[in-house]
């Protein structure tokens, strides 16, 4: 497995010839068979023409080089009509943008990946819009869950949405995982902050009973009134003497 863009510039031997025919330029997609079709050649020289390999042509894609049996099967546009059509139709994959069948944009493809023995696509790299979301850096799309590679948009199933996969450093976790551990996580402080304001209610319910039986237990205390106060109030040492003698006068002692 190859990302598309990893195949510029690599160099294309002829195995019989021994010698270079030229480097890798581009590369052909058909869009309905979601397969690599052909290489476009640069040859050296000012008047060559563009040339193609045919990916069934191809012996070998391997870490520094593309090798072919011989020259021949290097051909001009004029002798693969089938690959000059799918030229024209200017049908790209990066920098194409991915939207679901429900109308959800995911974002917009950075690279696809190759199978290197069958040139049948793998996957699609993406980023933006929908995963920016959930976490920073790239994703993975399986080339099952796309529908159609069109020349503005790329459409895919709903599916993809829960099962693209992150890529991050060699990390690989489907967005459904990060989805539901992000969901997990928002439904973990909900739950926290219900029990939080649950036990402040039960803490406020307390202080109030405890509030209303000390009311019911403690007697209020009233103010005693005027003849209250004259009933209680003890009399005084100078109106003791003053009583004393009143009572005297009435009554004289006798002189018997």
């Amino acid at each position: 497995m190859r990302k598309s863009k990893q195949f510029m510039s690599m160099p294309v031997i002829s195995l019989e010839e021994g010698h270079q025919i030229g480097i890798i330029k581009s590369l052909v997609v058909d869009p309905s068979l979601k397969r690599v079709a052909a290489l476009i050649i640069e040859q050296k020289g000012w008047f060559n023409d563009q040339k193609f390999i045919p990916y069934s042509n191809i012996h070998c894609v391997g870490e520094d080089a593309v090798t072919v049996k011989h020259g021949t099967m290097v051909q001009k546009g004029g002798n693969l009509p089938e690959i000059i059509s799918l030229t024209k139709s200017k049908v790209k994959v990066s920098g194409t943008r991915i939207v679901t069948k429900s109308g959800t944009l995911l974002g917009e493809a950075d690279d696809y990946y190759v199978n290197l023995a069958t040139g049948e696509m793998i996957g699609l790299e993406f980023s933006g819009s929908f995963i920016n979301g959930l976490f920073s850096g790239k994703a993975f799309l399986d080339i099952n869950h796309v529908v159609t590679i069109g020349k503005d948009m790329i459409v895919c199933s709903d599916q993809a949405l829960v099962e693209a996969v992150k890529l991050d450093g060699g990390l690989q976790e489907k967005l459904r995982g990060v989805k539901d551990s992000t969901s997990n996580l928002w439904e973990s402080t909900i739950q926290k902050t219900r029990e939080l304001g649950s036990n402040v209610n039960k803490s406020f319910t307390k202080i109030k009973r405890n509030k209303k039986q000390t009311e019911g237990i403690i007697p209020t205390v009233e103010e005693p009134s005027a003849k209250s106060k004259e009933q209680v109030e003890p009399v005084k040492p100078a109106e003791q003497e003053e009583l004393q003698e009143q009572k005297e006068q009435s009554n004289p002692p006798n002189k018997d």
